[in-house]
């Protein structure tokens, strides 16, 4: 059984196709809702943001158990209940409109993102192997962000055609039901590759049995380059959350259309999807830090030119270079992840960093509801560009380089 790319392309081809559907799935949601609950069901900001919160606090935690359940079960099982779960969230956007429909509609659409996607990064990690980590992360996520991009400007032109109630039901409907049916009729499990690579590439300090909780408090607290990543993670998130609730409400208030504002969101995605087909590459040759701190200062730039630049040009020319800080930094995070992570607990691991990271939504959703609320929009918009600067700073500081060629020196804490 051969690691690689080339020897598993099939397989890995069914993967990007059911990553694509996982981002048209939360993408279809990026330019509506937050208009939704300010103009149909009139919420105030706090209100308005806490579907993001919703999201986030479905997303994470199971992202925790996504990834445990896959080292036990595989990926597959638990990537098919992944799009099962993203039937419930288009039946109460089209059944119920209500405000609380809407959040309860989040909470499962969370649920979806954190089985499928995890499980996407999961399988085309276990398939490429070391070597090709980075461009197997790129692949994984340019296409799922490519996928956000196309389901944003799509949902917003929809919008304008048949209203901000249906177009997320139109997009999501098709969205689910053929994730569904690619993971059934074409996924296959990976586990024989993680077994294959356990037996290759063993860590150079023995892998006990680690409980959850052993798993957790080292990625977490004790490994400084996974915890700064978690850390990163979560900060990259709350940059996330500001893009997809109080950016839409920002533009709105300067009179822009729900067309324009789609095409400014889906230059950010698009920015973010398609320059990850390159950063990814890039890491397995000049190594995962220098792109992620890189990253982190760009995205930091695109929110302030997001904040200050004038006009529709200015401001997708913004929301690309956060896009582009976007793809430098988010499929490098993972890469390094599994960089540290034992195979046999990849999953595992990959679930806690998962759990940090999308924690931001949850984090975001108030606190950016909270100054959406007290400051407006764009001050929001503000604050987040600032902490991206000193999430860079951080990671220059703690962050340990973790490429297999490029880390030679670095003596893993994995025990």
């Amino acid at each position: 059984m051969t690691q690689g790319i080339r020897p598993n392309l099939g397989q890995f081809l069914w993967l990007v196709a059911n990553t694509v559907f996982v981002g048209l799935a939360v993408g279809m949601e990026r330019t509506v809702v937050p208009l939704l609950g300010r103009d149909v069901y009139q919420v105030g900001a706090v209100l308005t943001l806490s579907f993001i919160a919703s999201f986030g606090l479905a997303k994470a935690p199971l992202n925790l158990v996504a990834g445990r359940w896959s080292d036990r079960v595989g990926r597959r099982p638990v990537l098919i209940g992944g799009w099962v779960l993203g039937i419930p969230a288009v039946l109460l956007l089209m059944v119920v409109h209500r405000w609380w429909g809407v959040i309860l509609a989040n909470v499962f659409l969370g649920a979806n993102q954190a089985f499928s996607w995890t499980m996407t990064i999961t399988a085309q990690l276990d398939l490429a192997g070391p070597r090709q980590r980075g461009l197997a992360m790129g692949i994984n996520e340019a296409t799922g962000y490519i996928g956000v991009a196309v389901a944003t400007w799509l949902t917003g032109l929809v919008a304008h055609q048949v209203g901000l109630v249906e177009s997320p039901v139109w997009v999501g409907s098709f969205v689910v039901l053929a994730g569904l049916a690619i993971s059934v009729g074409a996924v296959r499990d990976t586990r024989h590759w993680v077994a294959h690579e356990a037996t290759r590439h063993a860590p150079s300090v023995p892998v006990r049995n680690h409980t959850p909780w052993q798993d957790f408090w080292w990625t977490s607290f004790r490994d400084p380059t996974l915890s700064t990543a978690c850390w990163a993670g979560m900060t990259n998130k709350l940059a996330d959350t500001v893009a997809w609730g109080a950016l839409p409400l920002y533009l709105a208030s300067q009179g822009l259309s729900v067309v324009h504002i789609a095409e400014i969101g889906s230059s950010y995605a698009l920015a973010w999807g398609i320059g990850q087909f390159g950063t990814g590459i890039l890491s397995d040759h000049v190594g995962r830090k220098r792109p992620i701190v890189s990253g982190f200062v760009f995205l930091g730039l695109g929110l302030f030119g997001l904040a200050w630049m004038p006009g529709l040009t200015g401001r997708i020319v913004a929301a690309s270079v956060g896009g582009l800080g976007m793809a430098l930094l988010y499929p490098n995070l993972n890469s390094a992840v599994g960089d540290v992570a034992p195979p046999q607990r990849r999953g595992s691991v990959l679930g806690i960093y998962r759990l940090w990271r999308d924690g931001g939504y949850v984090v975001g959703g108030l606190l950016i509801g909270a100054l959406v609320a007290a400051f407006g929009a764009r001050s929001a918009v503000i604050v987040i560009a600032g902490l991206t600067w000193v999430m860079a700073g951080l990671l220059i500081g703690r962050f340990h380089e973790t490429h297999p060629a490029k880390a030679l020196s670095r003596v893993s804490s994995v025990g």
